[in-house]
């Protein structure tokens, strides 16, 4: 188990040795190992592809595996069938077609190059190439800019031939990064508008903290192999050649866990399974299925001392009930009524930014829009935003009562003929028809005894008409008698 994750590639690793005497080109087939093919000037070309065996197949995966289902079926098959783990004598030889297969799936570029052109990608695509362009200082020799070197770096682990100029191993292994994850993020219409800050939980493979990686326990170290002292392979020598192989009993790794010395947190493993909470920053402006790249929280490698791979959190944006969104700009519909579309006036329209008065003109149309500039979304990478296009929907009553009929009814008689009153006929009369004569009955007959009481009430008024005057002249008299007697005292008294 200690030996999953550990720099362990049991594949062949083919050395020079002599060939002044080779001509010829030779092809050696290893039982248990990959066909290989030697030349005159010590080239490794690549296995053929018959040899080899559809990757998919080898990791029971569908051709339209994600990378996370790839590296699952990797892991159980490898961990089934680890030479430390699993003694049956066709182990070996299945962990390496594991192997093989997860080393091309596991790369983007060599799975998109294998789905191409088949195991010939490895020899430089069908119809070939030189075999000898990328070992020079020249161009590689195969199709879009293919390396051979980066797959025998990555199944031999060393070079062939020394130093490329300036010293460095052009075969030299490069650290593999882990795994990239991805994660789905629910954002509503207003957090994707305006942007925001979330949180995601992450299920992803960590290196152990307490082993930091190594897989030992706490002051333990590990055990030199005794088969290869170290060295991680094994030569055989066949046909005149040295042909190494990685060594059987470490799996390649040189050194192994003793019984008791492993870390007891990761089980020997060095990597553990992790929750994480990985906060996300979500710039305003980004628009359904937009993807976001966190690096370094993806996976950890599962051997080796590579970086972690990313964290890509794809979004899946809420529909608003009120907006709508084309590009960066936004529309919303507006119901007004139809005397406001007539005669014109002001309506209150929510935006992202809240609610603006806006002016209708008399005379608006329903379907007519309404530009608000600078009010829709911003555009990424920039200040500017888009427009905000307001859409009239005019309403009209479904009744009318009283007044509003009748006002209605003036303005329609006034503009359609239609709607205005029709004049009644006059009424003709016959010129040998008299006309008509007023009843008897409602002629009014006058009452003799109404006739009586009027003229007794007038005799009775005049009576006391009579006598109120005679009273009244009767009082005079006497008051212009005594006057007339107090001037003739007054003159006596005088004289």
């Amino acid at each position: 188990m200690a030996m999953l994750f550990q720099e362990a590639v049991s594949t062949t690793r083919i050395k020079r040795d002599v060939f002044t005497q080779q001509v010829t080109q030779h092809t050696r087939t290893l039982p248990g190992y990959i066909n290989v093919s030697v030349n005159l000037f010590g080239i490794v070309t690549a296995p053929t592809s018959a040899s080899k065996k559809d990757p998919y197949d080898v990791l029971g995966v569908k051709r339209s595996a994600t990378a996370s289902e790839i590296k699952k079926a990797y892991y159980g098959l490898a961990k089934k069938y680890h030479p430390d783990t699993n003694k049956d004598k066709d182990a070996r030889e299945k962990f390496v077609q594991i192997q093989e297969a997860y080393e091309i799936l596991s790369d983007e570029q060599k799975r998109q190059q294998y789905d191409q052109f088949g195991h010939g990608f490895e020899g430089g695509a069908p119809g070939g190439g030189n075999p000898y362009g990328g070992f020079g200082g020249g161009g590689s020799g195969f199709p879009g800019g293919f390396d051979p070197n980066d797959i025998f770096s990555q199944f031999f682990g060393g070079g062939f031939g020394g130093r490329a100029a300036g010293g460095a191993d052009p075969f030299h292994s490069r650290p593999t990064p882990g795994d990239d994850l991805q994660i789905p993020l629910t954002l509503t219409f207003m957090e994707a508008v305006k942007g925001a800050t979330k949180f995601v939980q992450v299920n992803r493979v960590s290196t152990c903290d307490t082993c930091h990686g190594s897989g030992l326990g706490e002051g333990k170290k590990k055990q030199t192999c005794q088969t290869c002292h170290g060295s991680g392979v094994q030569t055989i020598m066949m046909g005149g050649y040295h042909m190494q192989t990685a060594c059987q009993a470490c799996g390649g790794a040189g050194s192994s866990i003793p019984p008791g010395c492993g870390c007891p947190s990761c089980n020997s493993m060095g990597r553990v399974k992790e929750r994480k909470t990985v906060k996300v920053e979500v710039p305003p402006g980004l628009d359904q299925n937009s993807r976001i790249q966190i690096r370094g929280e993806g996976d950890a490698p599962l051997k080796g001392q590579g970086p972690n791979g990313d964290l890509f959190v794809t979004l899946n944006i809420q529909a608003s009930k009120i907006f709508r969104r084309q590009d960066s700009d936004i529309f919303v519909d507006a119901k007004i009524p139809f005397y406001k579309a007539m005669l014109g006036g002001r309506i209150r329209i929510p935006t992202v930014d809240g609610d603006v008065d806006v002016k209708v003109p008399s005379g608006a149309q329903p379907g007519d829009n309404i530009a608000l500039r600078g009010r829709g979304i911003q555009r990424l990478g920039t200040l500017a935003r888009g427009d905000q296009i307001v859409t009239l929907k005019v309403e009209f009553p479904r009744s009318l009562r009283g007044k509003q009929k009748e006002i209605i009814q003036e303005y329609a008689a006034l503009v359609d003929q239609e709607y205005r009153p029709k004049e009644e006929p006059p009424i003709r009369v016959a010129p040998d028809t008299p006309p008509p004569s007023p009843s008897p009955s409602t002629e009014e007959v006058p009452d003799n005894d109404s006739k009586k009481k009027e003229e007794e009430k007038e005799k009775g008024g005049g009576f006391f008409k009579n006598a109120f005057g005679k009273i009244k002249g009767k009082i005079c008299h006497d008051e212009d008698e005594k006057n007339m007697k107090k001037d003739q005292d007054k003159n006596e008294k005088s004289k």
